[in-house]
């Protein structure tokens, strides 16, 4: 109850000091707290690994009263649709079961799991602008990528795929990122009707961290194109900065 307590006092707050100002005025700045949900397609070697996958995630971003966009964010990327799922063939009988210690056969489940993070820097333009802080716009940046098949089983009775036996299979890849978004900021003296919606392009040049994959005996040391699309919608919550004032004297 504390925290529900806290974060409508946050919501609640934020509303009352968006209100106050007039958004069709002027450009303001803002500091901006980020919700973001969406889908990404995966592309290049990733297409390969992985099918469509969620993303839930969330960041900061200032916006200046110029409309230019700072921007740190992350999201967490999951998915069932693992395409090189023959990884765990060694350990299968010929019904594609693993036998477990009980005597039992354990079917494992794949998922894909992975986290993006990134900074970026963008600009509000005045395409389709409704008022003076909302319009298309584009934003770029550098970050990380890491992705990862996550392996589900019954670990007491399969010992042979406990968390440091997994490792040989996880396929566990990293490295540096870059991304590219174009999409449309909304910002409204409505309380709460502040969105962006746009197509985020993250394009990783990643290599396999670990140092055996024991399905195949090799160490895997090829680099990576990873590149994922983005489909994403943003719930931005604003607290806008009072503008200057002007004074004129007769």
């Amino acid at each position: 109850m504390k925290y529900i307590f806290f974060t409508l006092l946050i919501v609640c707050s934020v509303a009352l000091l968006t209100a106050q100002i007039n958004l069709n005025d002027s450009c303001v700045s803002a500091n901006i707290i980020t919700i973001d949900l969406g889908v990404g397609l995966p592309a290049a070697d990733l297409a390969d690994r992985f099918g469509p996958h969620a993303i839930v995630g969330g960041g900061y971003q200032y916006k200046t009263n110029k409309n230019w966009l700072y921007s740190v964010s992350g999201a967490f990327i999951y998915g069932s649709a693992v395409r090189e799922d023959t990884i765990l063939n060694n350990l299968k009988n010929e019904e594609g079961y693993i036998v477990g210690t009980d005597g039992l056969q354990y079917d494992p489940i794949l998922w894909e799991s992975g986290f993006t993070a990134s900074l970026q820097v963008g600009k509000i333009t005045r395409l389709l602008s409704i008022n003076p802080n909302s319009g298309v716009t584009f934003m770029g940046g550098i970050g990380f990528l890491q992705h990862n098949i996550w392996i589900y089983i019954d670990e007491t009775a399969v010992p042979q795929l406990s968390e440091e036996y997994k490792k040989g299979y996880d396929r566990l890849t990293n490295g540096l990122a870059f991304n590219q978004y174009i999409g449309y900021y909304l910002f409204s003296n409505k309380y709460f009707v502040n969105f962006r919606a746009g197509i985020e392009v993250t394009e990783g040049i990643t290599q396999n961290r670990r140092s055996i994959n024991y399905d195949t005996q090799v160490r895997d040391k090829d680099t990576r194109l990873d590149m994922i699309v983005n489909l994403k919608i943003s719930w931005n919550l604003p607290i806008f900065e009072q503008p200057t004032r002007k004074f004129y004297s007769n």
